[in-house]
């Protein structure tokens, strides 16, 4: 079959060159029109709900919002498989993770289905909200608006109204969440006092706001039923009517008269403060040290991070005649600069790599034959993208990773053909002779990466894109072998052109087999003392720009001391040199991806390209670690985003308590607690307990109340309306919709003495002072009530030492059985164990198989059990030199490591099968050498270390191949010594 198929391409050689054309060209159109970002889409099958509720606390919003929610309308919908949620002031977010495999549009679909019967939750929230799905790396843009002359509550409106919709309209833009934002309202403020003063009741300026509306979301008010126009016929035309509406201002509603005051005129303002204003903040931002408006802009899975950003930047030039008040700043935190320079330096790698590379081959075969080789090449690599453009794939690190890796798979492929075509046998024999320890390298470099498609969990969708490309590139190279080569040579080296002979190495190397053999088993046994001692980070870690410094103050902190502390950060930061900008956000946004409270913020800190990266990032975090009290963290947007989906654990062992009574839960985690301290291996174990903050708590003295006729109820929403507000109806401007509000004036609520004085009516009309009717105190209460599986949790966590993690776990899970529980309440080891040990023991077994599989291979080979045997275990020799360089460069372990070591493993596999391989190793490792010199930067992040492994690991190679294997096997050593006596 190899030499019909060689056969059929030289004979029809033109038309398979123009299908090489064809491929190259559609290759270039779908890696340009490819989806570009840093990393690949790893994200689980997942549904996000969001339930904005303003002003309750986060055990308000767990028992109101949260579990009504999991418990009655989104627990046990199809394809479930994990429901978590939290709980924070203000806000419910649940995430619904599916089983792996389920369509996105399917989940989606399920859980809208359910969210359309949350009528039946209280009327204290906003209805909740299925959020756009998001990228992996959601982030695509962050833009700050910072008002020169228009105040933050105007840029709000123009941020929400015009500028948000336009964004929105971007394709591939998912979601644009805005910090800081102030939407406009109009207020009508009551002092509990000044109501009294005039014989007015809290709830006659209630009827009377709401009823002066259009419409009220009072369903007791006559607002609430607004009626409609209607129209008439004359006898020529039907006129259709109209109202309009008097109220445009704060002084328009301030005329209104006030409801039930009989023999006398009483309005709005003559016993309130109408102003427009603005809601009470859960989050603020800032740049350039001034305060600002944050807009987060989210892309879809998929997006192209460059066409999007694209997009953006003309909505915003668009827009640029109508924000001429506002200093816009689109470069916060862009992906795409880091993206752009990326590219730029992976392209200039790759030239002059391409160049050396091209130089070694011209200096081993011939101009003519250096010119099939790299047509050949480039078409195997096109072919492979062309591949990956067609699946949809995005193009990231992982996948330049993928396809880089594969490339000295297929220098050496199309070295061993050309190499094969010089030796005068007829140019279809000598490619089919070829062919055969060719397609037995192909088999050995397929087998290596096939574990990594077995892998569990989200580690499979990030590490897979790698070896599918690599993958890809190796079948597309042995079908370039069998067609394009063949092609080309028949074409430029039947004219007499000739293929230069393979250097060798003289005689006198292979005299002492033993030597050579226990130099190398000594080596090995040292590479594998070694390895332990590397550190092992198998997320890339990209040099970007953009760095993210996380602030996370003690609970209870308030909004104003947050802003104190960052706007201080944000000032001692841009003092350092190579900073460009730092521009801060603070709490969260509607609708955003931060679920967290105000005592949490994050400062973007841009750098200066032409700055030292290195330097730079040491002196930010010199100084944010100089602020006591701060929990703190420097890193990129990617990394944590990586970190956070990919599950990155600190803690070795956490065991999880689940139930729904709070002191049951601690109770009972005092109970584990000791008997997990008794297992051998488990070090300094703690409970995990829920940060709490300081909360005003207001209970009613029913024997107080009953004197008044006050019931509980009455207490409640009268200090809503008085300290959070009560919205009675909706004032419509234009295409706008501002929201009208009653509440209490800012001085009335400023202090506990300020909420005991507020004044509550009783049914006979009398006012009472709420401190005389309940006791308001200061207590604590959670900060973030976090469940799962719909129940409350505990965690409790320790390190291990001594002992493997799998079997410490076997040991606590024997010890939790025998604790006692009550009903609805369990512990359970977390990560799945059953689950990680299934998927461990699959990947262990795929490994031992694939090696297997090398084993057979080699046997097939070489026809023989000795030499295959001798050669299998001689293959580690070539990791050697890849693993001592990366200990002694850099000390890590890291991903561009592994992918170097793979390699090599390769080219080692094809050079103890193919004598002619000299030429490769000089072709690739010239290939490489430049990223030395371009260090870790922009895109090279995977590559520098790579190139470390693959330089260190091709000496080791050439020496395996050279000497080691000839040693091992003595009929090869003979074969050797007379190769190179001719």
């Amino acid at each position: 079959m190899t030499r019909w198929i060689v056969g059929q391409s030289v004979r029809l050689r033109l038309l398979v060159l123009l299908g090489a054309v064809a491929v190259l060209l559609f290759g270039f159109v779908r890696i340009r029109d490819a989806a570009v970002d840093v990393l690949p889409e790893f994200s689980p099958t997942s549904v996000e709900v969001q339930t904005e509720a303003l002003g309750l606390s986060a055990a308000e919003v767990e028992q109101l919002i949260t579990v009504p929610l999991e418990a009655d309308l989104l627990n046990g919908v199809a394809w479930l498989d994990t429901i978590r949620s939290e709980s924070v002031p203000g806000l419910s977010s649940l995430t619904l993770v599916f089983e792996p495999g389920t369509d996105p549009l399917r989940a989606r679909q399920v859980v809208q289905e359910r969210i359309t019967q949350a009528k039946a939750l209280p009327n204290v929230s906003k209805p909740p909200i299925m959020l756009e799905p998001l990228s992996s790396s959601s982030r695509v843009l962050m833009i700050g608006l910072t008002p020169k002359e228009l105040s933050l509550i105007d840029t709000s409106v123009l941020a929400r109204w015009t500028v948000k919709p336009r964004l929105m309209g971007v394709p591939g833009v998912a979601n644009v969440a805005i910090w800081g934002q102030r939407d406009q309202q109009l207020q009508v403020q009551v002092d509990p006092k000044r109501l009294a003063a005039n014989d007015v009741s809290l709830a006659q300026v209630l009827q009377t706001t709401g009823n002066a509306m259009w419409v009220s979301p009072l369903s007791y008010l006559e607002a609430s039923t607004p009626g409609t126009g209607g129209f008439f016929d004359t006898a020529n035309q039907r006129l259709g009517i109209q109202h309009v509406s008097p109220i445009v201002s704060a002084e328009d509603l301030a005329k209104v008269t006030v409801e039930d005051t009989p023999n006398r005129i009483v309005r709005l303002g003559d016993v309130t403060t109408v102003v427009k204003d603005h809601q009470p903040l859960i989050g603020d931002s800032a740049n350039h040290g001034k305060p600002s408006l944050m807009l987060v802009v989210e892309k879809f899975p998929g997006a192209d991070t460059l066409a999007v950003t694209e997009g953006l930047d003309k909505a915003m030039s668009d827009l640029a005649p109508g924000l001429r008040g506002i200093d816009v700043d689109t470069g916060v935190f862009r992906p795409a600069t880091f993206l752009e320079s990326a590219m730029g330096n992976v392209g200039l790698w790759l030239l002059i790599g391409g160049v050396l590379m091209l130089l070694v081959l011209v200096l081993v075969l011939s101009w003519r034959a250096a010119l099939v080789a790299a047509v050949s090449i480039a078409v195997s690599l096109g072919a492979a993208a062309l591949v990956l453009g067609l699946t949809g794939a995005t193009i990231n690190l992982m996948t330049v990773a993928g396809l880089v890796t594969a490339v000295g798979f297929v220098v050496g492929d199309v070295l061993a053909d050309l190499h094969a075509a010089r030796r005068g046998t007829g140019l279809v024999d000598a490619f089919t002779a070829a062919r055969r320890p060719a397609l037995f390298t192909t088999a050995i470099s397929l087998l290596v990466v096939v574990p990594v498609f077995f892998l569990g969990g989200q580690a499979r969708e990030f590490y897979q894109p790698l070896a599918l490309a690599y993958g890809l590139a190796v079948l597309a190279s042995l079908v370039a072998a069998l067609t394009v080569t063949p092609a080309l040579s028949a074409l430029l080296l039947s004219r007499g052109a000739s293929v230069r002979r393979e250097p060798r190495f003289p005689a006198g190397a292979f005299a002492h087999p033993r030597r050579i053999v226990i130099a190398a088993f000594v080596v090995v046994l040292a590479t594998l003392a070694l390895t332990p001692l590397l550190n092992r980070s198998l997320l890339p870690s990209a040099k970007d720009p953009d760095l993210l410094v996380q602030f996370d103050a003690p609970p209870g902190t308030s909004l104003p001391e947050m802003n104190r502390i960052t706007a201080r950060a944000s000032d001692e930061l841009s003092r350092i040199g190579g900073v460009k900008n730092v521009a801060t956000q603070i709490g969260r946004a509607m609708l955003a991806d931060q679920v967290v409270g105000t005592g949490s913020s994050q400062l973007w800190v841009t750098l200066d390209t032409g700055a030292d990266y290195d330097l730079a990032l040491g002196e930010v975090k010199r100084a944010i670690a100089g602020y006591p009290g701060i929990k703190s963290d420097v890193l990129t947007y990617d990394k944590r985003r990586s970190a956070e989906l990919l599950g990155t654990a600190s803690k070795d062992l956490t065991v999880r308590l689940y139930g729904q009574d709070p002191a049951v839960l601690q109770g009972k985690a005092a109970e584990v607690l000791k008997l997990v301290s008794g297992v051998e291996g488990v070090v300094k174990p703690r409970i995990e307990t829920e940060a709490e903050e300081p909360t005003m708590l207001v209970e009613v003295n029913l024997t107080a109340a009953q004197k008044f006729g006050i019931k509980p109820g009455d207490v409640r929403r009268a200090a809503a309306t008085l300290v959070n507000g009560t919205e009675v109806g909706s004032l419509y401007e234009g295409q706008k919709i501002f929201e009208v509000i009653v509440r209490g004036t800012p001085d009335a609520k400023h202090s506990l003495s300020g909420v005991r004085d507020l004044t509550i009516e009783s049914p006979a009309g009398t006012r009472v002072r709420l401190g005389d009717v309940a006791d308001v105190k200061v207590g604590s209460k959670p900060t973030v009530i976090k469940r799962e599986d719909v129940s409350r949790r505990v965690d409790i966590t320790a390190s291990v030492s001594g002992r493997s993690v799998g079997s410490v776990s076997a040991d606590v899970e024997s010890k939790i059985k025998n604790v006692a529980f009550p009903l609805e309440y369990h512990a359970a080891v977390l990560g799945d164990r059953a689950r990680e040990q299934s998927d461990n023991w699959r990947v262990l077994a795929i490994s031992i198989a694939a090696l297997i599989g090398v084993f057979l291979v080699l046997q097939q080979a070489f026809s023989s059990w000795r030499l295959a045997t001798a050669t299998f275990f001689a293959l580690p020799f070539a990791l050697a030199g890849g693993v001592l360089t990366t200990w002694l460069v850099n000390g890590e372990l890291s991903l561009g490591s592994v992918a170097g070591l793979l390699l090599v493993f390769g080219i080692a596999a094809r050079g103890t099968l193919a004598r002619d391989n000299l030429g490769v190793h000089l072709a690739v490792g010239l290939f490489f050498l430049p990223a030395l010199f371009f260090g870790p930067a922009a895109g090279l992040e995977i590559i520098h270390p790579m190139a470390i492994a693959v330089l260190g690991g091709l000496i080791t190679s050439l020496l395996l191949t050279t000497f080691v294997v000839p040693a091992l096997t003595p009929a090869a050593t003979k074969e050797g010594t007379e190769d190179a006596h001719q």
